[in-house]
This record gives C-alpha cells, sequence and structure tokens, in this order.
C-alpha cells in the first residue's frame, strides 16, 4: 500500500498575503491581547524580568494563536520506489532553496528531496571510507554548504557537502549519545553539545538497591571551536533525578522514571549563552555564557492536580502488559507529584525565537507560545498534526520539519509552514 502524499505547496498563501496576515495579527495583537500587557522589570543584577499576567489558552482561538497545518508529507509502505520507505527517521533539515535532507537511521543512509517532495539522490550511505557512516542519529546543517552528521559508532562528527563528498570531520567532544543527537552549532561555529559526570564515574560502579534510587551529576555544556579546534565547557549545576527500581517476580529489574516529576532544562543559544528553566514553572531565563542573567520571563498560568483517576490509570496501565508488577507500580503511583509541570520543553530556532511547549493531555495538538530574545510575546501555534512519539521539531527557513507515523507505525517526513 503505498500512502505517499504530497501536497501542492501552491495551495498555501504566498509571501506576500502570509506577511499582510502577519501584520494584521501584530496589530490585532496591540489593541487586544490575551497575553496581556506585559511588564518589564531591570532587576539589581541588571536582568530583565518579563512578566506576563497571561497567556492563551491551548484551546483558545483568536489571532495570536495560529494552527501549523501540514503542506508537504512524504513516505510510504511499500511501492516501486524505496527511496520513500523509511525505517526509523533520526533527523530532518532543509536549505535555503527549500531541499530537504532526511537521515534514517536504519538505513544508514542520508537522502535529499526536492522542495516538493520528490526524491534528488542518496549523499551519504553505510560504510569506513570518507563520507560515509557506521550508525548516525543525527544531521545539522550549516548554512547551505556543510551537513554535520553524528556518527556515535566512529565517536566522530562528520561534515559532507550536498553532493555527499567529506570536507571536514572532528571527534565527538562528548563520547555519549542518545536517542536523536542534540548537539547544535552556534552563530560563531562553535559545536555545543550536553555532559554530565556523576560520582560512579570516579570509581566502580555498584548496582543500586530496589526502591527509591536518586542520582547526582554535575551538569555541563561542552564546546568544539571550529577555528581553533579549542574544548571548553560551561558548568552549569549539580542535578539529581529520581528512579523507583522494581525487582520482578523472575528476579529481573524495571527502572521507572515518576509520572509528572518536573525536571530542569537547559539548551544552547545560537548567539550566545543558553536559556534554562524547571518544568515546573513558567518561567525561563537566558544567561551569559559567564552565568550572568540577562532575561527572564514569566507568565501566569493555571496549575493542573495529579489527580487520584491519574495515579489509577498509570497503575492499570502497567498491570494490563505486566499484571505482576501492581506493587512496583503503585509504589510509584504514590511518588507523583502533587502539580503536573506547566512546560513540556522548549528549543530555539534559526531566526533566534524561543519556542516553549505547554504541557497537555496526551489527546491534545501540541501548543506552542513563541518569544524573542529580550522576552517579548511573538503569538502561539498549535498544532493540526501529531507528531511522532520521540520525534523532533526542526524550524528552519520558516518552516516546521518532523515526522508522523500511521495506524501501522509507518513514519513519513511532514512540513507545515509557520504561520
Amino acid at each position: 500500500m503505498d500512502i505517499r502524499q504530497r501536497i501542492p505547496t501552491g495551495t498555501t498563501p504566498g509571501p506576500i498575503l502570509l506577511a499582510l496576515a502577519l501584520v494584521a495579527a501584530v496589530n490585532a495583537c496591540a489593541t487586544d491581547s490575551p497575553a496581556g500587557e506585559p511588564t518589564r522589570e531591570t532587576l539589581p543584577n541588571g536582568a530583565v524580568l518579563v512578566r506576563y499576567p497571561g497567556l492563551p489558552a491551548i484551546d483558545s482561538v483568536g489571532p495570536e494563536v495560529t494552527d501549523a497545518q501540514v503542506d508537504l508529507q512524504f513516505g510510504s509502505l511499500e511501492g516501486d520506489d524505496p527511496n520513500f520507505l523509511f525505517g526509523d527517521i533520526r533527523g530532518i533539515q532543509a536549505a535555503s532553496d527549500g531541499s530537504i535532507y532526511v537521515l534514517d537511521y536504519q538505513a544508514v543512509e542520508i537522502r535529499a528531496y526536492s522542495r516538493d517532495g520528490a526524491y534528488l539522490r542518496t549523499i551519504v550511505a553505510r560504510g569506513e571510507g570518507p563520507g560515509e557512516i557506521s550508525e548516525a542519529n543525527g544531521i545539522l546543517l550549516a548554512g547551505d554548504s556543510i551537513l554535520w552528521i553524528n556518527d556515535h559508532r566512529k565517536w566522530a562528527i562528520i561534515g559532507v557537502d550536498p553532493a555527499g563528498e567529506e570536507v571536514r570531520r572532528f571527534d565527538m567532544p562528548v563520547r555519549s549519545y542518545g536517542y536523536i543527537w542534540e548537539g547544535t552549532f552556534d552563530d560563531r561555529g562553535r559545536f555545543w553539545n550536553l555532559a554530565d559526570h556523576g560520582d560512579e564515574d570516579e570509581g566502580e560502579y555498584t548496582e543500586p538497591e530496589p526502591g527509591l534510587f536518586t542520582e547526582s551529576y554535575r551538569s555541563y555544556y561542552k564546546s568544539y571551536d571550529l577555528a581553533t579546534g579549542a574544548v571548553d565547557s560551561v558548568y552549569l549545576g549539580d542535578q539529581a533525578y529520581r528512579t523507583h527500581i522494581v525487582e520482578t517476580s523472575d528476579g529481573g529489574r524495571w527502572y521507572a522514571n515518576i509520572p509528572f516529576e518536573a525536571s530542569d532544562i537547559t539548551v544552547a543559544n545560537p548567539s550566545g549563552g543558553f536559556w534554562h528553566a524547571n518544568t515546573a514553572s513558567y518561567r525561563l531565563a537566558r544567561t551569559s555564557e559567564s552565568g550572568d542573567t540577562l532575561v527572564i520571563i514569566e507568565a501566569s498560568l493555571p496549575v493542573q492536580p495529579v489527580t487520584e483517576e491519574d495515579r489509577s490509570a498509570y497503575v492499570q496501565g502497567i498491570v494490563d502488559r505486566e499484571p505482576d508488577n501492581r506493587r512496583g507500580a503503585e509504589a510509584i503511583a504514590a511518588l507523583m507529584p502533587d502539580l503536573k509541570p506547566i512546560l513540556q520543553g522548549f528549543f530555539v530556532d534559526d531566526e533566534d525565537r524561543l519556542w516553549v511547549q505547554r504541557s497537555a493531555a496526551d489527546d491534545t495538538p501540541p501548543f506552542y507560545d513563541l518569544f524573542s530574545e529580550d522576552g517579548d510575546y511573538l503569538g502561539s501555534v498549535r498544532f493540526a498534526f501529531e507528531p511522532a512519539p520521540y520525534s523532533k521539531l526542526w524550524v528552519l527557513h520558516g518552516n516546521i520539519y518532523t515526522w508522523v507515523v500511521d495506524e501501522l507505525d509507518v513514519p513519513s517526513v511532514v512540513r507545515a509552514p509557520v504561520p
């Protein structure tokens, strides 16, 4: 069954109409804003605190809340062209001309597509030679000239040109990796990646006992300067996370995070410094590399309690899959906090805008608030589609790129213009 779909770009508004629509939205915001009039205060340390009395509700409609609609989708379950079959997408990038690069982790290759979703060529494939990869979980396009690839089997970050010819590589400053590469480049040509160091790294590791386990570690952002080859790091502070370890009836172990537990998040800001937040509150701070706070954004939003229904639903979900683990599930449910996090996460796009995702129910479309580096509210975006679980978003050249899955878990690439 071929599920490839291309939505003609000609059906979307042209640049002039989009610009006029944005101007109209801005004018409407200035006269009647659900976000309310923010207050700005310069703190004793020189930081600017921007407070918003409110922001539009996730289910609200109006000029400040717009829907991101898919205008291009391609992928297939089966068909004549295997270049539209994706096994495991781990990265999508786009050039200024609209060309799209897709990393398929399972196929171990990177394919190029036109702005209309037509297959152009495979530029990188599996191998041990120059411009070839062994195992990669992410890509980043620097300008339109170098596509950087994180090959975590080779512990190398490899740069290729649009034709796939290798032009540069360097050793990974942080020899660890997750599901999808979280590295980024700043405007000065420095590569940044999160790193952490725990006490267990300094000696022999001891398996923790069943029950609640708290692990502490020191968090850093490591950098690599492309021009000089210098490696540096910025200390972010001490962190901790809690895990509940359940010993199963067959002698195995089950490590579970605690649902609704708030966490600290830090992302590198391409123009310099970092954005920080704890997901428990709507408070985001931009700091310099030296740790000076520059801007703080706060908003008053209602908090949602963790209910007994939430705890019961979690326990029942575990029991339905693993009937012998009821006691462990109940112990984890008892550790849930009283309040749900307000934030789901955030990232910075290629225009240095901060995209802040609000926490919501599983069946609620993703909802983002947009801010400038100086804390100005730029509007909110609600997705008219559901990204795949564990997917990542990239906002490049005025478009959102990610992937979705169908009822058979078949992935396909989607593009949605930023409203």
